[in-house]
């Protein structure tokens, strides 16, 4: 199944995950722009929030 990318800048570890409101906004962003998505890749790229 599709899944995403959070990699940890300091460590490489990659975490995967779905997100349903990020694919349904990558969907109506293609339509407004005229296109119908086919496919996609989303990495985000972050350093840990120490508390």
């Amino acid at each position: 199944a599709h899944h995403d990318h959070l990699i940890d800048m300091t460590t490489g570890k990659v975490i995967e995950f779905v997100d349903p409101e990020i694919e349904a906004l990558q969907e109506a962003i293609a339509r407004r722009l005229g296109y119908r998505l086919v496919d996609h890749r989303l990495e985000l790229y972050g350093l840990p929030i120490h508390e």
